[in-house]
């Protein structure tokens, strides 16, 4: 007896019918199908189609529930074609064992893991990260640094002037270089100092920024060596010769020369030279040094309209020194002043017979009675 596909051996089939095929080799009882048994007869002796509900047994009565296509070939034909997907994948499988295991071979060498990169490309990566994170830093700090100009609260907004400054607030401003509305990150404190310092009549001078916008510049002008006169106003004059402004109505710390000059000239402002330093600074060390070289001190500096220097003496005698125009007239006072010098050894300065001294040409002193 030969069984179908859908039945083991031994199992019972109670519920298929079975059908005799005699042929050739003699009687074979093979079961029915579900698709060969007869419809199941009615009380009225008609044949009524099963129905399929689900994936149940089928129910006499209702329409049967289409199936799909069988496969042709029966199950031999899938035995083969199992066996030829069995035989592949045996291929398969010993074609990924023989190329593992020329992946795992190497120069000759067995490999078991990923092979060690050379030292100088360990090396070059170690060199290399600190370049990433520099990388990554870079544009990072430069949009900071650009969020952080563009802060309104770390603007200018108010300057702080402190000190004795002789010029206004709009001019010291203006000579330091400072630029309202700027960003304290990009105020130059040190190029604001130096702007300070080469003005003629400040001494010290120093600039600093009080957060968040506050900058503050600090000045002390020189002091004072002579008083200038020109018409009747007066000045006090440092010794670089800048202006200091005028004198004040008070009494003075210390009495201090005076320099009267008699060219015609515009008002004055503070904070403008008038004489060159060379001559200012002599001026000054000459009136403190001249009561000890020559016995006499010094009354009052005259400049004349053509620009000749005259010393009047305590005494009642001028001397008259030339020119002080140029440098190299400034540069010619000293030998003017040694010749004084030897007068002074051979006349009386201090005696009254004596109106003029003529020291221009320091090789023929011409004394005036």
């Amino acid at each position: 007896m030969r069984h179908g596909c859908g039945d083991a051996p031994g199992r019972p089939r109670g519920a298929l019918a079975s059908q005799i095929h005699v042929t050739a080799q003699g009687a074979a009882i093979e079961p029915l199908t579900r698709k060969e048994r007869p419809p199941a007869p009615t009380r009225f002796g008609a044949a009524v189609p099963e129905r399929r509900v689900g994936r149940g047994r089928p129910v006499a009565g209702g329409p049967q529930r289409r199936r799909a296509r069988p496969r042709t070939g029966g199950w031999r034909q899938n035995e083969v074609a199992d066996e030829v997907l069995a035989e592949v994948a045996r291929q398969a499988a010993s074609r990924r064992r023989a190329r593992d295991e020329a992946r795992r071979h190497l120069g000759g060498r067995m490999r078991i893991s990923r092979p060690k990169p050379p030292s100088w490309y360990l090396a070059w990566r170690e060199l290399r990260r600190p370049f990433r994170v520099v990388s990554l830093l870079i544009p990072s700090l430069a949009v900071a640094a650009l969020l952080a100009l563009n802060l309104p609260f770390l603007r200018v907004q108010r300057v702080e002037v402190q000190g004795s400054p002789v010029v206004g607030r709009a001019q010291l401003l203006a000579e330091a270089g400072v630029v309202m509305g700027q960003s304290t990150l990009q105020v130059n404190t040190g190029r604001l100092t130096e702007s300070l310092l080469s003005q003629p009549w400040v001494q010290t001078a120093s600039a600093a920024v009080r957060w968040p916008g506050t900058l503050v510049l600090t000045v002390t002008p020189l002091p004072p060596v002579l008083i200038y006169e020109r018409g009747k106003r007066e000045y006090l004059l440092a010794a670089s010769g800048a202006v200091l402004g005028p004198v004040p109505s008070g009494p003075a710390s210390a009495p201090l020369p005076i320099l009267q000059d008699l060219q015609r000239g515009s008002g004055l402002r503070a904070g403008q030279v008038v004489l060159p330093s060379r001559l200012t600074s002599a001026l000054a060390q000459l009136s403190s040094a001249f009561p000890a070289a020559y016995g006499v001190s010094v009354s009052r500096y005259l400049i004349s309209p053509v620009g000749a220097l005259e010393i009047q003496s305590s005494a009642g005698w001028t001397a008259d020194l030339g020119p002080v125009i140029t440098a190299s007239q400034v540069s010619a006072l000293g030998p003017k002043l040694e010749a004084l010098r030897a007068l002074a050894a051979k006349v009386n300065l201090k005696g009254p017979g004596i109106h003029t001294i003529y020291l221009e040409d320091p090789s023929q002193v011409v004394v005036s009675p």
